[in-house]
């Protein structure tokens, strides 16, 4: 039997420190699993990588992660390899790269049941590390002797096992080669993120570079070409940017919460469970609703903040879904908007001007406007992921530099080649409205009054999940599908009202998203944070890939 093998991570050139796989990893239990039955996920899937950036050079491909407690890589057929035994001093780990696709060519592969990354490279191949019983030594380029330094590279993560794929970008190490990924429903349905807007690469570079404080993060390849901005985190740790670039933000927060309470609610499908924090001295001490003592949190500084550990470092549990919020908080610059936390819609993020920029301009620049900025940014589902219970394919896409990309499958999802635009209408008939695991949406308690806020439950055929489609309205009990007050902001709440023609009862249907979307706002129907749960809540959010925005119609 093999020995455990963990992953680690140096950021110094003899420093090595034990880091988690994936977010995807991390973000799979809460996305939920479909819970209607569906077929057995299969021990592989094919990834297709596809090369659409605007670069000639080779491109190589790596498929690293752990399976069983075992670390090791994955060759082009999908075959799992435990790294071999190292000795007590880091050395190579065998060659473990796959041919990419040339500049305009795909390459398909197979993708294993894992809890992994994706990387890719071009140019060069990329130089791994082994020690002990077989932990890998992944690469850290804030370390200026990190023989991968100089090299352009990123990656996706995703988690692939028996309850679906989760699969997602990321940029909490640092921002660079442009991609996508996405995935194939078992319907054929394609969900992708990742996509920046046209010259995002280059925007983001610019942005930072004239935001005095935060014009350091930038690393270059021998030649003066940019590879990529570091994330604050690693900022910090290499003096690239100043300790102090939050500290007012942090103090404000703190004098803020000495004589105010604040509420943490931090669970979507139990918003009944909250958390009160107060501030004395350097710390905040939380206590639940009965008053007693759940945790407490010493003022943090900016590395704990936008590494989202050490004073805020966060357990699978309570204590955890509180520094998370925080966390998020301090990096969003929301903890001064109200006491109830999280609690402002997107549109208020990064507002103060002592805020994560680096963060900010990555959203900004995303296409759907989703990414995984830090390692928290899904708190409020702000991050670029995708998941199906039963996927039948996944996707990468390498994106150019400059110009503009295309979403993965072109013209696949809008249904033609032509500029004719999809249709959206909103397809009129009577049943049920399916979530992507198969609950279904409805009226509590067959309660017509208006203001019902409307959830999603296990299905059960009755009245209250029985919804008429007809001329752009969605109906239950007499009464419409509306968007709370009429508004158009993210996290708006959708409940049931006296139809009455108004905009905030009108709803579209892009059938290729599977999206129910309302005009008025431009903004999808919701589940509330993603928790595909039973007694979850709808609102209306900024459209993007997330199970949590999917929507099928049943029978009555």
């Amino acid at each position: 039997m093999s020995s455990s093998r963990k992953l680690i991570g140096t950021l110094a050139a003899v420093t090595c420190l034990l880091v988690p796989w994936a977010t995807a990893a991390q973000g799979a239990p809460e996305s939920g699993a479909r819970a209607e039955a569906v077929a057995a996920v299969p021990d592989t899937i094919p990834l297709t990588i596809t090369n659409n950036s605007d670069r000639g050079d080779q491109v190589f491909l790596y498929v690293l992660g752990e399976r069983n407690g075992d670390m090791g890589y994955a060759d082009a057929s999908g075959t799992f390899h435990p790294w071999p035994d190292a000795g007590s001093v880091p050395e190579p780990a065998p060659d473990a790269s796959i041919p990419g696709p040339a500049r305009g060519q795909s390459t398909t592969i197979q993708m294993p049941k894992l809890s992994g990354r994706v990387y890719f490279s071009y140019g060069t191949k990329m130089t791994f590390q082994i020690v002990l019983d077989g932990r890998l030594v992944q690469p850290a380029v804030q370390n200026p002797n990190d023989p991968n330094r100089d090299i352009m590279f990123s990656w996706t993560e995703y988690t692939l096992n028996d309850s679906g794929l989760w699969i997602n970008s990321t940029q909490v190490d640092f921002f660079s080669a442009p991609y996508q990924t996405g995935l194939r429903t078992s319907s054929g349905e394609i969900l992708h993120t990742g996509m920046l807007k046209p010259d995002g690469f280059s925007n983001v570079v610019a942005a930072l570079d004239s935001t005095p404080g935060w014009d350091g993060l930038k690393q270059t390849a021998p030649d003066g070409s940019v590879l990529r901005v570091l994330s604050p985190g690693h900022g910090i740790g290499t003096g690239q940017i100043s300790p102090d670039v939050i500290t007012s933000y942090v103090d404000d927060v703190w004098e803020r919460y000495r004589s105010r309470t604040m509420t943490v609610v931090p669970y979507g499908f139990a918003p009944d469970t909250k958390f009160y924090g107060n501030v004395s001295g350097d710390t905040m001490r939380f206590t639940d609703g009965n008053g007693a003592f759940v945790t407490s949190f010493n003022k943090p500084s900016a590395e704990s903040i936008f590494g989202c550990a050490g004073d805020l470092f966060a357990p699978n549990d309570d204590v955890g879904a509180i520094a998370r919020t925080l966390c998020a908080g301090f990096h969003r610059s929301t903890l001064l908007l109200g006491d109830v936390h999280p609690g402002p819609s997107s549109d208020t993020f990064y507002e103060d001007g002592r805020t994560n920029y680096y963060g900010k301009y990555i959203h900004e620049q995303m296409a759907d406007g989703k990414a995984y900025a830090f390692a928290f940014d899904d708190v409020e589902n702000q991050e670029s992921l995708v998941h199906d219970g039963n996927p039948t394919e996944a996707f990468m896409q390498l994106d150019p530099f400059a110009g503009a990309a295309t979403p993965i499958g072109g013209d696949e999802n809008d249904g033609g080649d032509d500029d004719t635009p999809p249709d959206t209408a909103l397809p009129e008939g009577t049943g049920t409205v399916l979530a992507d695991n198969g609950m279904c949406m409805d009226v509590p308690w067959a309660d017509a009054s208006d203001g019902n806020p409307i959830q999603i439950v296990h299905c059960s055929g009755n009245a209250a999940q029985t919804w008429t489609r007809s001329g752009g309205t969605i109906s239950a009990l007499g009464k419409c599908l509306d968007v709370a007050g009429g508004g158009t902001g993210d996290g708006t709440a959708v409940h049931l009202w006296t139809c009455n023609g108004t905009g905030a009862q009108e709803w579209t249907y892009d059938a290729g998203a599977q999206h129910l979307v309302n005009p008025q706002s431009g903004k999808c129907l919701a589940v509330i944070d993603g928790a595909l749960q039973d007694g979850q809540k709808l609102e209306i959010r900024s459209c993007g890939g997330s199970a949590a925005q999917s929507w099928r119609f049943g029978a009555s």
